[in-house]
């Protein structure tokens, strides 16, 4: 069976999935092998056509992280290209992953953005105040208010989306009720 983790920027998807792998329960993150890509001389050739000024160098490729998520957060063509092409990369990569175990949980931060729900048999989707979500970026990150909010009016629109068919976990209690929450919702999954 393989679950889906998602959730706007700041909703508490990190948590959730250190929870469940201290429970011993496969995850594959969607953040880690985007990581492993941009380490990656093929993938940053294919990336380089869409930023040429953010990826520099000829032999030895170095990614500019910043200067493309400024890019993409300020042009909704930019940003769609970047998603269909470094996030597609990586789920398929995720996948692949979660194929080798019965029980699989991959988080999924664009999951809505790329309609690949269709790949999980469950999707657990968290849920934060607005308020707190950018408290929470602010606290691990340098980006400022205005980058925070930028990334979240790029991203999927919770609020707006009929969430009935997915299991939807409030975070709203902080991280001990989130990882009870969400290794409760793993654990339904798997009896069904």
């Amino acid at each position: 069976m393989k679950i889906a983790i998602t959730g706007g920027i700041g909703s508490g998807k990190t948590v959730a999935v250190s929870a469940l792998k201290k429970a011993g329960i496969k995850v594959v993150n969607c953040d880690e092998v985007v990581k492993e890509l941009y380490k990656n001389r093929a993938f940053l050739k294919e990336l380089k056509k869409i930023f040429p000024d953010e990826i520099k160098g000829r032999i030895f490729l170095k990614a500019d992280k910043k200067k493309i998520a400024e890019k993409a957060f300020s042009d909704d063509k930019v940003y769609k290209l970047l998603t269909e092409t470094v996030t597609e990369r990586a789920l398929s990569v995720a996948l692949s992953r979660a194929e080798k175990n019965d029980l699989s949980v991959v988080e999924v931060p664009l999951l809505f953005e790329t309609k690949a729900e269709k790949y999980f048999d469950r999707v657990i989707v968290i849920k934060r105040d607005l308020k707190d979500r950018i408290e929470s970026v602010k606290k691990r990150s340098n980006l400022s208010e205005e980058e925070i909010t930028a990334r979240i009016k790029a991203q999927f629109d919770y609020e707006k989306k009929d969430l009935s068919r997915y299991i939807v976990l409030e975070n709203d209690k902080g991280k001990e009720e989130l990882a009870e929450k969400v290794f409760a919702a793993v654990e339904s999954c798997r009896k069904i």
